[in-house]
């Protein structure tokens, strides 16, 4: 083998490196592409998840004043009964056993149906 075609040899052996070069450098820019993508995706995501929580955060506190609302509307209603029950000067009587009834029933309803209603809205899911 003589000099020129040691070097012509030399010569071409380096021109696979660098084309190999090219293949790793495109294959490294498609991965860093593809990171990106990846990253967008999941900046996109959090984005979503975020306003869900915001917009959770608002019919929560809608729904809560809604429910005390209608807790101390329910609860008048049963103060006004009892009160005209027992004032003289209106003609409305409610038996023992009926304001008794009513009392009870009536205060179980609502203090359940607050718990169960204010444990649905405010309760934290485990992630």
């Amino acid at each position: 083998m003589t000099l020129n075609e040691l070097l012509d040899r030399l010569s071409q052996a380096s021109d696979t490196t660098s084309i190999d070069d090219r293949k790793y450098d495109d294959i490294d820019k498609l991965i860093k592409e593809q990171e990106l993508v990846k990253l967008q995706l999941e900046n996109d995501a959090r984005k979503v998840e975020n306003e869900s929580e915001t917009q959770n955060k608002q019919q929560r506190k809608d729904f809560a004043e809604r429910i005390y609302s209608f807790a101390a509307i329910y609860m008048l209603g049963v103060f006004l009964l009892l009160f005209l029950s027992g004032t003289e000067t209106v003609n409305f009587k409610l038996s023992d056993n009926v304001l008794i009834t009513l009392l009870g029933t009536t205060t179980a309803n609502v203090i359940g149906i607050l718990i169960i209603v204010v444990t649905y809205l405010f309760s934290r899911k485990k992630r």
